[in-house]
């Protein structure tokens, strides 16, 4: 009854909290060493655990804390976090210490409860119920538990029809989420059958070849076959060919930069370009690119090239449902169906 609720913060304590921390994995400071002000000072972040929960008492003694203490005694079943420091001054390197840096509530059941692993005549010893399938946390001696929330699926293709001016346009979407950050990437087919494409800090849409292009697909070949060797939807690609106005990366990328930034030198067009293009243009596929990676680092180029082109076949498959939808060759997705959710 509780193991969606269980299982999900199990995987939190071992493994998305150690992401968070690596994702962190340094922490600067302004600190100035005494007569070495020009020394960077930082703090390099390292393995994290939770320990089991544990109660203070007043005289500064320590000790195991139950649930069924928590309920009567007001208190939270929380537990301490330690995390592993390492102090960097420079070329210097100071031994790695273990500190506290908190206290998470630990839910009832999981990995890191006292209970965990008991038989049921050792939870009845400790005023538990043996029958009790936990899921929940204790928070100042009341019992909490978090609602689960459904939404629509993430990184996942869906149509739908929408209404302009009295006129249908055919649409495909899709919640592109990574690390937190949820952008919603739509291509849509106007009256004049071209495909267009918006997502977030750009105003307006983009022609869909136009960024096929800025993505590193030069030739008309690699466009269309992105999309689909459909017959049928090679003649609405023949039209979305001739309304392009790019024909090589650089101008696809210029085009993209005149749209974010107009007025602006070419120079900062085509840096703000990009960096609209990397990060939020279907950020979930960003994925593919190795964390911690720098622009000075071998291969760097080379990765964000085959990103870009890996964005550029989503957006494919994208055009292909839109067209789809227009041919009657599939129908429009049920928001409400459980398949579509998570």
């Amino acid at each position: 009854m509780a193991r969606h609720q269980l299982d999900s913060y199990n995987n939190f304590l071992f493994r998305n909290l150690q992401k968070v921390v690596n994702e962190q994995r340094v922490i600067e400071t302004d600190i100035e060493i005494r007569g070495k002000s020009n020394i960077p000072v930082w703090v390099e972040l390292g393995k994290i655990e939770v320990r089991k929960p544990l109660v203070r008492e007043a005289d500064g003694s320590q000790g195991d804390l139950f649930p069924s203490e928590a309920r009567l005694r007001n208190l939270t079943y929380a537990a301490p976090i330690q995390l592993q420091l390492t102090l960097v001054q420079g070329e210097d390197r100071q031994e790695p210490i273990m500190t506290t840096i908190g206290q998470l509530p630990i839910m009832i059941g999981s990995t890191s409860c006292n209970l965990f692993g008991m038989s049921d005549d050792e939870r009845v010893t400790h005023g538990e119920d043996p029958y009790d399938p936990g899921g929940f946390f204790i928070v100042n001696g009341t019992e909490r538990v978090l609602m689960t929330l459904e939404d629509l699926a993430s990184n996942k293709i869906m149509t739908e029809f929408t209404e302009r001016y009295s006129e249908r346009i055919y649409v495909a979407k899709v919640f592109s989420q990574y690390r937190g950050y949820r952008a919603l990437v739509v291509v849509e087919r106007n009256r004049k059958n071209l495909l267009e494409v918006s997502f977030p800090s750009v105003a307006g849409h983009l022609k869909f070849v136009d960024l096929m292009r800025a993505l590193g697909m030069v030739s008309d070949h690699d466009v269309v076959n992105a999309v689909s060797t459909d017959e049928d939807i090679l003649t609405f690609m023949m039209q979305n060919l001739e309304e392009s106005e790019c024909d090589s990366v650089e101008s696809g990328v210029m085009y993209v930069g005149k749209k974010l930034a107009p007025n602006q030198t070419k120079d900062y067009q085509r840096k703000r370009a990009e960096f609209v293009l990397d990060n939020y243009l279907l950020p979930h596929l960003n994925y593919l690119m190795p964390f911690g990676m720098k622009e000075e680092d071998e291969g760097y180029r080379d990765t964000v090239e085959s990103v870009r082109l890996a964005k550029g076949h989503f957006l494919g498959r994208m055009a292909e449902a839109c067209f789809d939808l227009v041919l009657n060759k599939r129908r429009i997705d049920d928001k409400d169906h459980y398949s579509n959710k998570r």
